[in-house]
């Protein structure tokens, strides 16, 4: 099996490595951090980054923050594959981009983009013809209805719905268990069923 290293040894790390652990082609070797809380997760060693003396070919972010994960993507030049898990459903005629992380129960179903260093979470539901952009979330049980694009860094939280076509733009912030029936731009926090914006964020 191949070796590979993590960056981001927060909460969502845990979830990565026990995926990566239930596939046959990598090996978690060492998870790296700038502020350490633990020592180790799930017995994978945790350094920091600027003690780590090797050169980093390949690379897993596993930090849920979508600005945090364009930030070390940017940062760190390596090959950065995408993680599948095996009970996950990916329609043949869609794509997955590099860095990207697909946790179980996922389904991206026919003619999807998943574009770069995305996080399809715990039974999300991508349907047919919709285009995610970079550093996108979409959390536990999200259902993106079909034809909806969604622009980069934007989170789609855990239940929410987006209903047929919707554009969603960049950095959008989408509240647990909102209804999304019309467009939102770029930088809104939206909430609630309907969704209605309640603030910006910074873009």
């Amino acid at each position: 099996m191949k070796e590979i290293s993590l960056y981001g040894a927060g909460g969502h790390c845990f979830a990565v490595v026990a995926l990566i652990k239930c596939l046959a082609e990598y090996t978690p070797n060492v998870v790296f951090d700038d502020a350490p809380q633990y020592q180790d997760i799930l017995d994978v060693p945790v350094s920091y980054f600027k003690d780590y003396k090797k050169e980093v070919k390949t690379l897993c972010i596993s930090v849920g923050n979508n600005a945090v994960r364009k930030m070390i993507s940017s940062k760190i030049k390596a090959e950065y594959p995408s993680f599948i898990h095996p009970s996950a459903v990916i329609y043949p005629s869609s794509t997955i981009g590099k860095g990207t992380v697909i946790f179980p129960n996922a389904v991206i179903d026919a003619s999807v983009i998943i574009s770069d260093f995305c996080i399809i979470n715990n039974n999300a539901t991508v349907s047919h013809n919709c285009r995610i952009d970079n550093f996108v979330h979409i959390a536990i049980q999200a259902a993106v209805a079909g034809g909806v694009t969604i622009g980069e860094g934007t989170i789609v939280g855990a239940g929410a719905v987006i209903l047929p076509e919707v554009s969603i733009g960049k950095w959008v912030t989408i509240g647990a268990g909102s209804v999304i029936t019309k467009d939102i731009p770029d930088g809104a926090i939206v909430y609630g069923n309907p969704g209605k914006i309640i603030r910006y964020n910074i873009v």
